[in-house]
């Protein structure tokens, strides 16, 4: 027996280096440090400039505009009137009040009922203050997982979370002012404690309903991972948000908010508004935007929905017995939700720091597998490209493709087997980083 031989994956596709990080060249570790740099870099300078442009606003900034929807929400919650949050004449009326401004157009209010509780918590602060914990506190969380998924036992991997600070779908969701922040905690959150604590980890997925678009693929997920105890506590969850929204705002909440549904759909999801469609990352809305008919937007991504469902059931039901990882599974799950639902927008991008920080922790630890690399450019590139105006304002189906391209290197790299231990190849890659006394050691053992 060994023990100093730590556990290694290996594929059926031979990885660029089988021996870690420690292993690889000097430029290798020098390139992930100029881009934790940069990362860093780009990071900083974005909140400098957003304190400045947000500073610089005669009045309330078009930037992270979209809060503007919540705060009014939260005031009209906390004023006893929860139900007009999903009414347009009285949201609109509490939105002109704030910014006075009617070019503004309206920002709906779709969320379940409990998203209510956080938006009426913000609302007892002022717009600004409120819109500066909002996002100050969802970095913060989107870091701290961040932080903790990352690998720990590679010296020099342990910091790679920082590149994914300056992931730029992090500024586009700051931009807009959105959840996407609190997403992408509630995910990592699940991920850290799938394993360890499951109904922890069923409470965070839980509290992911307050946004069902996003929820679509994770109970069938849970179900095939056989994770009974996180799926059970995260459908308790949901039914103790639901009666907690209820007794705060009364029993005329839901009809309202059924409504609201009702004319999401008629005014936001199915009109070929493009416009508003330009926004949408999903197989739906590019149909939709390109000029095809509902159905057939419906049809295609109700397709491109069942392909990934069987892909990922497919791989976590054929995954080894020793590869059970809440960490892995979550990975594959959150990959999976841009090609599930058909009403996802740019700003949602930034759940797919948890498949990443996840596939590159593997990577760093015993070496990339091919198109790993492309695969997490790509991903990491889209919110730029799906800003690129190259084919004439239309949709970017190159987001779908990255997306796809990180669901399919998450699952490839889930499904693969572990080498035991105490093989001898293992040992063969190491001779020149074991010290000679361990060695020594190793051998009597």
């Amino acid at each position: 027996m060994s023990t100093i031989d730590p556990t290694i994956r290996v594929g059926t596709n031979p990885p660029i280096a089988t021996h870690g990080l420690n292993g690889q060249s000097r430029l290798a570790v020098h390139l992930l440090r100029a881009a934790e740099a940069l990362a860093l870099v780009a990071f900083l300078s974005f909140c400098v400039l957003w304190v400045q442009w947000q500073s610089a606003a005669p009045g309330v900034s078009r930037l992270s505009g979209d809060f503007v929807s919540f705060w009014t929400a939260g005031q009209l919650a906390l004023e006893g009137h929860a139900a007009e949050a999903y009414a347009r004449a009285p949201h609109l009326l509490r939105q002109l009040a704030l910014h006075h401004d009617p070019t503004w157009g309206y920002l709906a209010f779709f969320y379940p009922p409990f998203f209510l509780l956080p938006c009426a918590g913000l609302a007892l602060l002022g717009y600004f203050p409120a819109l500066s914990v909002w996002l100050a506190a969802g970095v913060a969380s989107y870091a701290a997982v961040l932080r903790e998924l990352a690998p720990k036992d590679r010296r020099q991997a342990r910091n790679a979370w920082v590149v994914l600070l300056g992931y730029p779908a992090v500024m586009v969701n700051a931009g807009f002012g959105q959840n996407g922040f609190l997403s992408t905690a509630l995910f990592g959150g699940a991920a850290m404690w799938l394993d360890r604590r499951p109904a922890l980890a069923g409470i965070c997925l839980g509290c992911l309903a307050y946004k069902p678009q996003l929820d679509l693929i994770v109970p069938l997920g849970l179900a095939l991972a056989g994770r009974w105890r996180c799926f059970a506590a995260a459908g308790a969850t949901v039914l103790v948000l639901a009666a907690a929204a209820t007794v705060a705002f009364g029993g005329d909440i839901w009809p309202a908010f059924f409504a609201g549904m009702a004319e999401a759909r008629r005014d936001w999801m199915e009109p070929a508004n493009p416009l508003y469609l330009q926004y949408l990352i999903t197989v739906y809305g590019a149909v939709r935007l390109h000029g095809g008919p509902l159905m057939l937007a419906y049809a295609a991504q109700a397709i491109v929905a069942a392909a990934a469902a069987v892909m990922l059931a497919h791989a976590l039901l054929r995954r080894p017995a020793d590869m059970r990882s809440g960490r892995a599974e979550m990975a594959a799950i959150a990959a999976c939700v841009p090609l599930c639902s058909p009403f996802l927008l740019e700003y949602d991008l930034v759940i797919l720091a948890v498949p990443m920080i996840w596939l590159l922790g593997e990577a760093l630890r015993d070496g990339f597998r091919r198109g790993e690399g492309l695969a997490l450019a790509g991903a990491y590139l889209a919110p730029v490209l799906f800003k690129a105006t190259l084919f004439d304002g239309a949709l970017k189906l190159g987001v779908i493709v990255a997306a796809a391209l990180l669901f399919t290197a998450v699952l490839r790299r889930m499904a693969e087997p572990v080498r035991p231990a105490s093989t001898a190849s293992w040992r063969k890659t190491r001779p020149a980083t074991m010290p000679s006394a361990q060695r020594s050691v190793s051998a009597s053992l």
